[in-house]
């Protein structure tokens, strides 16, 4: 079902440097994407996240039976790697001297006064809300919402991307939809709008 994954696969075993640049090219943006949605670490953060995956992935390539597209793969590789990067920060320090970073590094601490604390909060609670709901969803369900809304691509580009008919994406999508209204209602923070998914 996924061919040109899977023939992807077998050029990069191969050696094939124009794989790994297509790989690497077609890749490595969504994974950025897709880690943004689930984490508030910084861009370069979330770029050596992504990087340490598709190493794993290059190293393991022959792990990769084309069960699935190779992107869903890699997300797995890369909710691995985001679990590790917060494991070890919950065993660090959670504080630091602000002797130690000096006056200047306080400074650049100071909310810009266009952004109001509460907004920002509750932005961050829905947020991970959502991050909550769409990891309790089956998987398929998941990435369909999140090719759909995350990635912004079309009906024809997910269908392509998850090896499916424009109708049977369609399908898939509504089901989607529907299991996350479900979840949500069911969630303890209900009352936050879902207008992107209605």
């Amino acid at each position: 079902m996924y061919e040109a994954d899977r023939a992807l696969v077998a050029r990069m075993s191969a050696g094939e440097q124009s794989a790994f640049d297509e790989f690497f090219n077609a890749n490595a943006p969504r994974l950025v994407a897709f880690l943004a949605r689930r984490s508030s670490l910084d861009p370069s953060s979330l770029e050596d996240v992504v990087q340490c995956a598709l190493i794993k992935a290059v190293r393991n390539l022959a792990s990769y039976r084309g069960e699935a597209a190779l992107l869903t793969w890699l997300t797995e590789i890369c909710r691995h790697e985001l679990a590790d990067v917060h494991r070890k920060a919950a065993r660090r320090p959670a504080h630091v001297s602000l002797d130690a970073v000096g006056v200047n590094a306080v400074l650049e601490l100071r909310i810009p006064e266009h952004q109001e604390p509460v907004s920002e909060l509750q932005l961050a609670s829905q947020q991970a809300q959502v991050t909550r709901v769409l990891d309790a969803l089956p998987q398929r369900y998941g990435r369909a919402l999140e090719a759909k809304y995350g990635d912004e691509m079309s009906v024809e580009e997910m269908a392509r991307e998850f090896g499916l008919t424009t109708i049977a994406t369609q399908s898939l999508l509504a089901r989607a939809r529907e299991a996350f209204r479900d979840r949500w209602r069911e969630s303890a923070s209900g009352e936050i709008r879902l207008g992107f998914f209605s």
